[in-house]
């Protein structure tokens, strides 16, 4: 058996976490369905009844609203004086530790969100006929549009992900904080190296026919960093975040 990593503790950890976390979970779908319930009932004294945009919505703004937060409390009681301990003797590794944590705030939390939204659309356009007299489309779980917003959510949750292994306490606003300061230091650059090199992007005509080629070529190296290297980037230094306490603490 791999002493890094082992199916069998990762579902044994998988199935512990769930039911650690179960009511927490619950409480956040509950009142994610009220909110919904009531925005689309104010919506239908108005005239305007659910809908397929409207679940769009209901799906967008779960999975960033509850997502981020989510993932920000991810590793919680790795910080927390009286539940690092627990967390830290578990019988797996801090690579599994780790996984099982993403497992849950991107696969997990998409798919019960699809799921969420789905039977919401069903109960709420079924309300709308009863009472209203009137209903529209129900959300599917394959809906392309919310399936084109699933990789930025992957970005931000990333970041997330990182602020809760990194940081011991306030996650989400340090990490909120954090996220801002380094954008901000990076269109600063971008604007001072643009303004060296003559760059007329603070004025003047821009003209861009001698260069499509490295343009395209940097469009594509930036949605590859974009998708693919910031969140796995992220992750492995939770990983390795997690991986430093646990051999801090002799573990």
């Amino acid at each position: 058996m791999n002493e890094q990593l082992s199916l069998h503790r990762v579902v044994l950890l998988l199935r512990a976490e769930l039911l650690r976390s179960r009511r927490t979970w619950l409480v956040a779908a509950g009142t994610a369905a009220l909110v919904a319930l009531l925005l689309s009932s104010i919506g239908a004294l108005d005239g305007e009844v659910g809908g397929v945009g409207f679940y769009r919505t209901v799906f967008i703004a779960g999975l960033f609203a509850l997502g981020t937060l989510a993932t920000s409390q991810a590793f919680v009681d790795l910080h927390g004086r009286t539940t690092n301990t627990a967390f830290l003797m578990l019988p797996a590794s801090a690579l599994e530790k780790t996984l099982v944590r993403l497992a849950l705030t991107t696969v997990g939390l998409i798919l019960g969100l699809l799921v969420l939204t789905t039977v919401l659309s069903w109960v709420i356009e079924g309300i709308n006929a009863v009472v209203f007299g009137m209903s529209r489309g129900f959300f599917v779980p394959w809906d392309r549009l919310a399936w084109t917003i699933v990789p930025h959510y992957l970005v931000v949750q990333s970041l997330f992900f990182l602020g809760g292994a990194w940081f011991r306490k306030l996650h989400y606003i340090k990490t909120v904080g954090a996220v801002l300061l380094i954008w901000f230091s990076l269109v600063t650059a971008a604007a001072t190296i643009a303004w060296i090199v003559g760059h007329p992007i603070l004025g003047g005509e821009i003209r861009i026919d001698n260069f499509d080629t490295p343009l395209e070529w940097l469009t594509q190296i930036a949605e590859i960093v974009y998708y693919i290297a910031l969140p796995v980037f992220c992750w492995f230094v939770a990983w390795l975040r997690v991986s430093e306490t646990q051999v801090s603490h002799g573990i």
